[in-house]
């Protein structure tokens, strides 16, 4: 450390405090869980069969399409490290220590680039099923297959909230670094 130049991480009301951080941090891994829980469970168990007249029942199962795989296997994934940052947060506490909160910073980045990832490849394949693609001969599916499409909508909505959440948390990460960081002048 350079002389004369201080960390500085003040409690004086007019910034965040530890305390509040910690509970905020906490509510938004919660959150995340929740979301990312969510998304992975819906579109988990997502599948529909529908009767087609000369070809017989006709199922529609997540499996069917990679995206969705993958969109199962980001959110199942982030949800499991959500779970274990939250509880390395809650045991070491980020908010005073430089290193835990880089850690995490970083982490959450991850997680954030992993869920909008998925978000987005299953988002694409969703909006294909609903309205098609003419120009490449790919008709709509989800006029045929409508609980399936709808159940498949609501999953990437919740992952999508976890992205928001993913965000706000590597944002706050990101401040908790900066002013643990940032020297008095």
């Amino acid at each position: 450390m350079v002389s004369g130049i201080k960390p500085s991480f003040s409690d004086n009301g007019g910034s965040y405090s530890n305390s509040r951080l910690s509970m905020v941090d906490f509510i938004f891994r919660l959150l995340a869980i929740v979301a990312t829980l969510t998304a992975a469970v819906v579109m988990g168990t997502n599948k529909q069969t529908v009767i087609l007249p000369e070809v017989g029942p006709w199922p529609a199962k997540y499996q069917y399409t990679s995206a969705f795989v993958f969109f199962v296997a980001a959110n199942a994934l982030a949800c499991g490290y959500t779970v274990l940052s939250l509880i390395f947060s809650l045991i070491v506490k980020p908010a005073s220590s430089t290193l835990p909160a880089f850690f995490l910073s970083v982490t959450d980045l991850v997680m954030l680039i992993l869920v909008t990832a998925g978000s987005s490849a299953a988002a694409a394949i969703g909006w294909l099923g609903r309205k098609g693609n003419y120009h490449s001969n790919w008709g709509k599916i989800c006029n045929t297959y409508g609980r399936f499409c709808d159940r498949g909508s609501v999953a990437v909505f919740a992952s999508f909230f976890g992205v928001i959440i993913f965000m706000k948390l590597t944002v706050m990460g990101n401040y908790t670094l900066y002013k643990r960081t940032s020297c008095n002048r």
